[in-house]
């Protein structure tokens, strides 16, 4: 009996560190397919906002977790399937490893790749307020971006068409491409100068082309006035101490596509591994900071505090 009671314990254990070999591998390999499909599809998920304070997206969450369970299933219900393939593809690996040909670093590095290939996306940024009102002196500014004089829209086509005229669009897209080629042209000739100790001078978009030096403001209404001239959209977000030009991207198709150009296409050397950054507005348009701080589009912000937003129309 004794022995009896022996074989059984050690059965019930190897049974249970196989149940759990079992679980572990199928909860691996579903989550494994299910981040790619999951980065592929949510962005086309309706928006789903909890009423918690400025509001609390769930809609990613839910999705990930369905499509997750999805693969759970499916692996279990092809699990014969799932380790046939998991062991062909450990054996070619192993034998790639030894002849040095595709180590186990190139295939994480290949996946990341592929991970971060789907999902360009930017991060988001949390607003000051949901419904930030005009800033101080924003008429003057507003008064200032004049899109449809002569020389701002000369020069605008000249910017736009200065870049990145080899890469293909659809749509609309060419103008956010010629607004990035804008930004471009303007970012690497602008040189800081301050205005006057204790004053506040405002300069024309004319004086800055002819200049291309000012301050925040100075280049905040430059590059508003030359956008708006090729019909791209453009608002001034103050910060403390700070006001940078914002360019609309559009809704989160639009933006993971940005942000693939931007990546990917347009400042590959600029952008490296460091983040994009982006506000959403109340109406789920995203939008993202062209400052003259940062050597590419949707750079990190000197400072996320909103005090104030003005619209620029053109």
């Amino acid at each position: 009996m004794e022995h009896l009671r022996e074989g059984i314990g050690t059965g019930g254990t190897k049974r249970l560190g196989s149940g759990l070999a079992h679980v572990v591998i199928t909860y691996l390999s579903a989550l494994l397919l299910a981040l790619p499909l999951f980065i592929i599809v949510h962005p086309f998920v309706p928006e789903l906002t909890l009423p918690i304070g400025e509001g609390v997206r769930v809609d990613h969450g839910i999705t990930f977790i369905l499509v997750l369970v999805a693969f759970i299933v499916l692996v279990n219900r092809f699990q014969a399937v799932v380790y046939g393939l998991l062991i062909v593809g450990m054996l070619a690996l192993t034998i790639t490893t030894i002849t040095g040909w595709y180590t186990v670093g190139d295939m994480y590095k290949g996946y990341a790749e592929f991970l971060r290939s789907l999902r360009d996306t930017a991060e988001q940024v949390p607003m000051a307020s949901r419904r930030a009102k005009p800033f101080h002196d924003a008429e003057k500014l507003r008064a200032l971006v004049d899109p449809r004089d002569a020389a701002v829209r000369k020069a605008a086509v000249r910017m736009a068409t200065a870049n990145f005229t080899e890469v293909k669009s659809s749509g609309d897209e060419f103008i956010l491409i010629q607004s990035f080629s804008i930004f471009k042209e303007v970012n690497n000739k602008w040189r800081y100068v301050a205005d006057v100790k204790g004053g506040e001078y405002f300069a024309s978009p004319a004086e800055s082309l002819e200049l291309m030096a000012g301050d925040c403001d100075d280049h905040a209404v430059l590059m508003a006035a030359l956008i708006t001239a090729i019909g791209g959209e453009v608002r001034l977000v103050r910060t403390e101490g700070h006001v940078y030009p914002e360019l609309k991207v559009g809704d989160d198709t639009r933006l993971e596509r940005s942000a693939h150009l931007i990546r990917k296409v347009l400042f590959t050397k600029e952008v490296g591994e460091a983040p994009l950054y982006h506000h959403t507005d109340p109406n789920g348009a995203h939008w993202i900071n062209l400052d003259y701080t940062r050597n590419y589009p949707g750079g990190e912000l000197m400072n996320e505090r909103i005090i104030g937003i003005l619209e620029i129309h053109g």
